[in-house]
């Protein structure tokens, strides 16, 4: 059992959960990686737990997405909460512990090794403790389990000007998992805010000859890569029309069937008047338990629809509040194993 690519059977999952979720105190790591387009002063105003209704909400739909994933014979694993409420130290800086909503974000699991990753965020340093016993039952069955560096997570490390350009200097290794793509043997690897090119070559060097590290530097600038480029399965790929085009698309693919999305449908954030962590597009981000199903935010009609016409079935949930605290299918969820044919 390993995990080369998104769309062999699956068989093994984490699925996060939004107890504690928050938006986080803010600080120089926050504002350029997760926030660059807010001023500090706007968003210290609601620093803090989200509303109960949130987190009740998204629990009821993450409690759901679970149930499911059971029914079609998937074991589910859920985060240690424990750690939630930890202010954690550093000689350079100090911050409490972020949630545990998205556990793919610090952790690559690539063949039958779990890598955890060196974010470039003080709060999610110790993110990885909510799924250390899981980690320890896999190390147990024999995967191999690497962690890379913990940063210093120097000022210096994020350019001042950060408008539209990735946030990241090369001071350090920093990236999150959730900018990576695994396609069998190949992994592309998006340079963006929470990803710098020091973060590309560490993970080349660690998975050594058997994989190969493609380093996408212009496809999008601000996070993660699957709400932008979702492979389906051997050929065919699900993109982000307003992010990827003919010239950016990544070498990789240009021999793929394309589905193209050029519009996602957004819920309704009004009612609560907070900033949200996500775009409309995290409606493309979806978790295939088989190159013949996935699931499907709801509402996304465009996207079930293209998906079927390639013979894909799709089942349709919804994540309430996706977009508030930032995390669509894929991005709760971290596959632990897939039956490798």
């Amino acid at each position: 059992m390993a995990c080369n690519n998104d769309w062999s059977p699956l068989e093994e999952i984490i699925v996060g959960t939004a107890d504690y979720a928050s938006i986080p105190m803010t600080n120089i790591s926050t504002m350029k990686c997760q926030f660059p387009e807010y001023e500090e002063e706007y968003i210290k105003q609601y620093t803090g737990f989200f509303p109960q209704q949130i987190i009740d909400e998204q629990n009821e739909d993450l409690e759901k997405l679970s149930d499911v994933l059971k029914k079609l014979g998937v074991k589910v694993h859920r985060p240690d909460t424990q750690y939630a409420e930890t202010e954690t130290v550093s000689p350079n800086w100090r911050g409490k512990n972020w949630h545990y909503h998205c556990p793919r974000d610090l952790t690559l699991v690539v063949g039958d090794t779990l890598i955890e990753t060196p974010s470039p965020i003080w709060n999610r340093q110790y993110e990885t403790w909510a799924y250390r016993k899981i980690f320890t039952e896999l190390f147990n069955e024999g995967y191999n389990w690497v962690k890379a560096p913990i940063p210093i997570l120097y000022d210096e490390n994020y350019k001042e000007n950060t408008k539209g350009v990735p946030a990241l200097n090369n001071l350090e290794i920093l990236f999150e998992a959730a900018n990576c793509i695994r396609i069998n043997e190949d992994i592309l690897y998006q340079v963006s805010n929470t990803g710098n090119e020091n973060g590309a070559k560490w993970l080349q060097r660690t998975l050594g000859d058997k994989y190969k590290v493609h380093v996408a530097t212009d496809l999008y600038s601000y996070a993660h890569l699957d709400s932008t480029i979702v492979p389906l399965r051997e050929g065919l790929v699900l993109y982000n029309a307003h992010r990827v085009t003919p010239q950016n698309e990544p070498e990789i693919f240009k021999s793929w069937d394309k589905i193209w999305i050029n519009e996602c449908v957004g819920p309704d954030t009004s009612p609560f008047n907070l900033p949200w962590g996500a775009s409309e597009w995290i409606g493309l981000n979806l978790l295939s338990i088989n190159e013949n199903l996935a699931i499907v935010d709801k509402k996304q009609t465009q996207i079930h629809e293209r998906m079927k016409s390639f013979g894909i079935e799709t089942i349709p949930l919804e994540l309430r509040h996706d977009r508030i605290i930032s995390g669509g299918f894929h991005c709760v969820t971290l596959d632990l194993k897939r039956k490798i044919s």
